[in-house]
């Protein structure tokens, strides 16, 4: 583990803490502890722009005030050293072996048992909650034991598995403050070239004009230049100076920005250029920038779709702030804001309209998958952590009849989570998928035998059959993991006791053909038109009445998309089902139908 003066702080102030959800979830927290536990007194304390703040607190409220003044978070460097490791977090620090500590502690009045183990008012008990990089970002300190005594082995373990939860819904608040804060700042920016290059029946050289003032006022920039990439487009550059000015580019900086913007925009990035420093970037560059007595420039790609359809610049003079990654974020998403505009104003006002409206409601859907999934996280993840802990106590039969249904409940809203957040990830074209060699025949057994124990519960036979070769595409192993896992549970779900699962791998033309097929209640007609869109329920009684969230079809045709494939589905109702998945060879990635693929030679496994 760092120590605070080891490591920088990463975490910074998030706006939002003080009165957040965030805190609240921390509060419900720290009173586990102190209930479940057996302590009195509970700090939960998380590291903010290397300060250690109190954020819940579970004790006399006499010392609420005192306890909540934040301490640099280097006075935990004494007591880390000095105590005793009583597990992966717990750090133990006898009365005998400190003298007075630094910081905002308090020494709790308790009447002291006449024990060789008992509890004295300067112990310090805590656990450490770090990051995966090992470093800290928070701490939950407790006092004052119910038993008057040093905690035994048993509740030391409660107490390790408490700190687990507690780290998990830190590290979840922390990113849940910075992913508001960010749609915030972007969602600012966005608006403003929203209100500025949409009027109606805007032309494209107005849409160029409109566009500077916000550009340079929300990003304080110096000047900003865009250039649309269609040479035949009439007042396609507008380059201008914070005061308006005209500012005529270069032909070999024009030719460069021309040549820059299509890779920027294939690989969904920007370029920061410091002058006379960034390494890589053509001298001509270097020599404008100077000329022109500016430090920095910010170069964001502008497109739509897989097209790219012009640059955008925007500078700083020496005096100006380095652009930082909110500015860098939020400059990236309005490139795509403003390569939409750039379109619309070149096509007839309604589809403008169009495109405008289903990017706006597309904007809206990947930001309520990815907040309500992210806010969903921490309450969720705090109430399976308690009924794990109730789990483990003795309880009454009636109690453990509420616990399963609690715990069955519990599992089902993380299962949703799951998927949004998988349908989110997938959605998301700032994600681009990065493809490694993967078997699918390997993946397929691991799904296969996964799902075995579902299928002999309901007295299913599962047929499996694998060309007997390797099947290797290019992709990620989670996200093919996914689309079969998918496909294989709903055929063993939809499929009644006694029927066959029959999933199959073969070699196609220039692909890796996947079926999944059963004889169980089929899909209609009707149904089969909207069965790949998201939260799609089926009409079918008898289909309802199984529990699901409708999206994981979704999510298999977005991650067959992703990898370039294609899927089908073949149903009749009441006579079973086969979907046919197609995911193009290393040498071939072409996302065509999936043909007529004989049968073919293959190894026949059968689970019954």
């Amino acid at each position: 583990m760092s120590t605070p003066d080891q490591q920088q702080r990463r975490y910074a102030d998030p706006s939002g803490w003080s009165d957040s959800s965030a805190r609240s979830v921390l509060q419900l927290m720290a009173e586990s502890v102190a209930q479940m536990v057996g302590f009195e007194v509970t700090a939960l304390s998380v590291v903010i722009e290397d300060e250690l703040v109190t954020v819940a607190y579970v004790g006399p409220e006499e010392y609420r005030a005192y306890v909540e003044q934040p301490d640099p978070a280097d006075v935990l460097e004494p007591v880390l050293v000095a105590a005793e490791q009583w597990g992966p977090r717990l750090r133990f620090l006898a009365a005998e072996d400190h003298a007075e500590l630094e910081g905002h502690w308090v020494e709790f009045e308790q009447e002291q048992l006449d024990h060789p183990d008992a509890w004295r008012a300067q112990d310090v008990l805590l656990a450490v909650l770090t990051d995966d990089d090992g470093t800290m970002v928070g701490a939950v300190s407790v006092d004052r034991p119910l038993s008057g005594l040093r905690p035994d082995a048993v509740q030391r373990d409660l107490l390790e598995r408490y700190a687990a939860q507690a780290e998990r819904a830190v590290l979840t608040a922390f990113e849940r403050e910075e992913l508001l804060q960010q749609v915030a700042h972007a969602e600012s920016a966005r608006r403003m070239i929203r209100a500025a290059s949409m009027p109606a029946h805007a032309s494209l050289e107005a849409v160029l004009r409109s566009t500077h003032r916000p550009l340079v006022e929300g990003f304080r920039a110096s000047g900003s230049w865009i250039h649309v990439l269609d040479a035949d487009c009439p007042g396609g550059s507008y380059a201008r100076q914070h005061d308006g000015e005209t500012v005529t580019m270069r032909p070999e900086v024009v030719e460069e920005a021309r040549r820059v913007a299509p890779r920027l925009w294939r690989d969904q990035t920007v370029l920061v250029v410091v002058a006379g420093e960034t390494p890589g970037v053509p001298d001509v560059i270097h020599r404008e920038l100077e000329a022109l007595g500016l430090s920095t420039v910010l170069a964001v790609p502008l497109g739509a779709g897989e097209e790219c359809l012009g640059f955008m610049a925007l500078t700083r003079r020496e005096q100006d702030p380095p652009w930082s990654p909110v500015e860098i974020d939020s400059a990236r998403q309005i490139g795509h804001d403003l390569g939409a505009a750039l379109m619309t104003a070149r096509a007839l006002e309604s589809e403008r309209a169009l495109v405008r409206e289903l990017k706006q409601l597309d904007d809206y859907r990947s930001q309520l998958i990815a907040t309500m999934s992210h806010e969903l996280r921490t309450p969720l993840a705090v109430i399976a952590g308690n009924l794990e802990m109730l789990g483990t106590l003795d309880l009454e039969a009636v109690a453990m009849m509420h616990h399963a249904a609690m715990t069955r409940g519990s599992d089902r809203m993380k299962k949703v989570v799951d998927d949004l957040l998988m349908l989110a990830r997938v959605s998301n074209p700032r994600y681009p998928l990065a493809t490694v060699p993967v078997d699918v025949r390997d993946i397929t057994l691991e799904v296969v035998e996964l799902i075995e124990t579902s299928a002999r519960a309901k007295q299913l036979t599962v047929e499996l059959a694998l060309e007997p070769t390797d099947l290797v595409v290019p992709g990620d192993p989670t996200e093919l993991d996914r689309l079969i896992g998918n496909l294989v549970s709903n055929a063993v779900k939809y499929t009644p006791a006694g029927g066959t699962v029959t999933v199959e791998v073969a070699l196609g033309t220039d692909e890796v053909v996947i079926r999944v097929s059963d004889n169980g209640m089929g899909i209609s007609e009707e149904d089969q038109a909207g069965l790949f869109g998201a939260f799609f329920r089926t009409t079918n009684p008898e289909a309802l009445a199984q529990p699901g969230t409708g999206l994981g079809l979704a999510i298999v045709a977005t991650i067959v998309e992703r990898h370039e494939g294609s899927v089908a589905v073949q149903s009749e109702l009441g006579a079973g089902t086969t979907f046919t998945v197609g995911l193009p060879l290393a040498h071939s990635r072409k996302g065509t139908p999936v043909p007529g693929v004989p049968a073919p030679r293959r190894a026949a496994v059968q689970i019954a």
